[in-house]
Parts: structure tokens; sequence; C-alpha cells
């Protein structure tokens, strides 16, 4: 009987402790709770997996990024025993290439040098291709989720330079540029440039007894002054993708412009922008005196430095130098687009015509006017919407306005309409071609010697 009783003691014992644990981890359980929100997660995971994984085979095919052509003239140099020194012998083109497209691996480009429908010269770049879909930073959901994938895929050749590719002669040569797939090796003409060579003489040497030196080659960037373009900085491409990358902040809304300085060297001062949207000035918000910054960074530039000793007052002393000189410079503006920038102002709440001007002592640097939707997008430039121009996805031709008779900062200004622009593809629109016609003259355009010097 008494073992009877202990079992039922035991049993009750039991029971009780269950029942007790029981109510205990009922509350933190809440199934129904914990289940739905990890339903409507795993359905917009899902969302997010299908619609970025589209993404990532979207792309411009065979398109040329224009804002990203530069071509680069370096002398080559030969020794001269007559001279006891060297000598210039033509020159190759250092060249700076990018085409939209989803290509193999080996792919690149070809570019033909022409003169009067001559030949010059072939140089032929092996590129580097990318693809979203291999970016080892989009290979999931998550890496994805919040990013622009927008962007195209790309075959790019940066500072590519044949020297075996001597090109001789200066004045207008025609620059066809083809894409060599790297599977089949089949060609495909993508584009035509067009460029104007220079060469700047120069001497070395006593002044009593000055001898020819190596000369210095350029290329003509002048055509490229009212082509400026706005760029919004995506994840996708820091810095329109040249070769350098700052902090990783996004959301930023960046301006390119080319001006010429007197020396390559020369940096602009501190500025600061002024904007406004349909006639009304926008207050800027933030700490001064950095609310109206305006951050400058040259990004590609041109120059060759012409000297002699003609004139009676060099034939002692220095010689005569003159620098021609072409800067492409990044302007990064105190404003914002999308969301994540909480300190500056946003362009998707200002739509309508924007003018943001870019000064320094109160003195104005450059101009620059564009048109947003009612979403606040900038809306292409005529050049650009029909296709005449190409460039990186957020990037948009605006029109410039360089203050009458040119900055204190430009040092050469020539209109050439006629020209073209991004290396002389003509202007097709009215309202191109009225930005090319309205750039001002300032100085002489290229190097001229020293008994001609004012």
């Amino acid at each position: 009987m008494k073992k009877y009783t202990i079992l039922f003691i035991l049993t009750a014992f039991l029971t009780v402790s269950v029942n007790a644990q029981f109510r205990i981890k009922v509350p933190k359980i809440k199934k129904p709770k914990i289940n739905r929100p990890a339903a409507e997660t795993q359905a917009n995971n899902s969302k997010v997996r299908k619609d970025s994984a589209s993404l990532l085979t979207k792309s411009r095919e065979m398109v040329m990024d224009d804002g990203f052509t530069f071509f680069d003239a370096e002398p080559v140099k030969v020794h001269d025993p007559s001279i006891r020194g060297y000598k210039d012998a033509g020159w190759n083109m250092m060249v700076y290439l990018r085409l939209f497209g989803t290509f193999p691996a080996r792919s690149g480009l070809k570019l033909i040098v022409s003169k009067d429908g001559q030949p010059a010269g072939k140089i032929r770049c092996e590129g580097k291709v990318y693809q979203k879909a291999g970016d080892f930073n989009l290979q999931t959901p998550l890496l994805r989720q919040g990013k622009d994938l927008n962007y195209d895929n790309y075959l790019e050749v940066s500072r590519c330079l044949k020297k075996k590719t001597v090109i001789k002669g200066t004045g207008k040569f025609d620059v066809d540029v083809y894409f060599f797939n790297g599977d089949t090796d089949e060609e495909t003409l993508v584009r035509k440039y067009k460029i104007d060579v220079h060469r700047a003489p120069r001497v070395r040497g006593s002044a009593v007894k000055p001898q020819p030196d190596v000369a210095h080659y350029y290329i003509s960037r002048h055509s490229e002054v009212p082509a400026s373009f706005l760029y919004l900085d995506s994840t996708g491409f820091n810095n329109y993708g040249f070769n350098y990358r700052d902090a990783n902040l996004n959301n930023r809304v960046e301006v390119y412009f080319s001006y010429s300085p007197k020396k390559t060297t020369n940096s602009l001062p501190a500025a600061y922008a002024r904007c406004s949207v349909n006639g009304q000035r926008l207050q800027l918000p933030g700490p001064s005196p950095y609310k109206d910054e305006v951050l400058f960074r040259r990004t590609r530039y041109e120059t060759a430095i012409y000297t002699d000793r003609i004139a009676q007052q060099y034939k002692r002393g220095s010689e005569y130098r003159d620098e021609v000189a072409f800067n492409l410079i990044r302007a990064v503006l105190p404003i914002s687009f999308g969301n994540k920038n909480e300190n500056r102002i946003k362009m998707q709440d200002y739509p309508g015509d924007w003018e943001c001007s870019i000064l320094s002592d109160g003195e104005k640097i450059r101009t620059f006017r564009w048109k947003t939707d009612e979403n606040g997008r900038p809306i292409p430039h005529p050049e650009q919407a029909s296709g005449n121009i190409n460039l990186l996805h957020n990037t948009y031709l605006v029109e410039t306005i360089i203050p009458e008779g040119g900055s204190e900062f430009d040092y050469r200004l020539a209109p050439m309409p006629n020209e073209g622009f991004f290396y002389g593809i003509p202007w097709t629109s009215a309202k191109g071609k009225m930005m090319a016609a309205s750039v001002p003259k300032k100085g002489i355009p290229f190097h001229i010697p020293s008994n001609e010097a004012k």
C-alpha cells in the first residue's frame, strides 16, 4: 500500500511539472505571430530575387560610351647622332574607350587611324569584360537588394598604348573603332571619331646654341567645352567609372566639364554653387560653409609645352614656353537624388527647370541647365534622346553656359561648332548647335612662337 501511495505522489508531481512547463512555454511560442511575417518576408525575398536577377542581363548592346572616350598623343623619340640627342619621330595614341554590351573574354577594340583616306596606324587593344551576372558582389538577392542594377554590361579599354604603332603627321585624322569578338575574332564597326593633332616643337641646350628637342604632340579638345554632362552617382559606377575611387558616397550629383587652363597643373579654386528651380533659388541645407561647397577633381587631361628661343629676349636666360592644356573636371554639386542623403536637397522633390552656377569669390566659372520630369529625373538632351551620342546609365548631357568673355580660369576658348563634340560627332539638334555656337572666344587657340606672342 505504501508503495502505491509513493507512486501516486510521484505521478501527480510529474503531471503538475509538465503542466507548469507547458503553461510557461505557450506564450513564448506564439506561432501565428511568428509564422505570418516570416511568410511575408519569404515572398518579398522571392520578389527581390526575381526582379534583381532579371536586371543582371539587362544591357544596351554595341553602344559606345562617348563620355568615357579619351585620346592622348604621346611623342615617340629616336636618337639622332647629328644632334647628340633625341628627337621625335611621330606619336603614339593612348586610348580610353568603353563599349556597352555583353561580350566574351578576350574581346577588345581595334582602331584604324587614317588621314585623308590613307591609313596612318592600327591599334588593337584587348579589353576588360564586365558582366553583372558574374559580379561576386551581386551574387545573392541580399547583395543586390537596394542597388540600382539598370547600368550596362561593358567592355573597357584604358591606357592602351601600342609603341609599335607610330603615327606621323598632324592635322585632322579619322578614327574608326571596331569591336572584335574574343571567341570568333569577328569585327564590327561601332563608332567613328575625328581628332585634330598638333605638334609643339621644343628646344634644349644652351641659350647661345639651342638644339631641337623631342617635340610634344597634343589632341585638341576645344570643341568639348560645351559638352558637359550630369551624372547621378550610383552603386554601379563611382565617379563615372574613371580609374580612381572615392569613398562610397552614393546619390551624389556630379557634373563633368572641360576647360583650357594656362597650365594643366593649375587647379580651380574653392568654389560654391547657387541653384534654382523654375526661377526660384533653392536654400541649400547644412552647416556653413559646406552646405553650398563644390568639390573639384581633374579626371583626364591632355597637355603639351612648346619652347623656343626665337625672340631676342629669349636668346639668353630661360627659354620661351607656351603650354596648351585641356582638363576634364568633375564637380560634385551640393545636391542629391534618391533617399540616402538626408542632408542634401533631393532633385526628385523639385521637378522643373534646373539651373546651377558654380562660383568662386563671386565670379561664375560655369552655369549648367537641365529639365527634370514630374519624378525629378533629368530629361535627356535632344542629342542624347535621338541616339546621336550615348552616355553611362544615369548620365545626361546638359546645357553649358560660359560667362561672357570666359571666366578668369579659362585661358583659351575657341568656338568650333562645326567640329562636333566628343571627338567629332556632329551636332544634330538646334539646341546642341546653339550651345556650340555660344562658346565665347578667348586667347589664342593653340601654341604660338615667341616672336608672335604679345
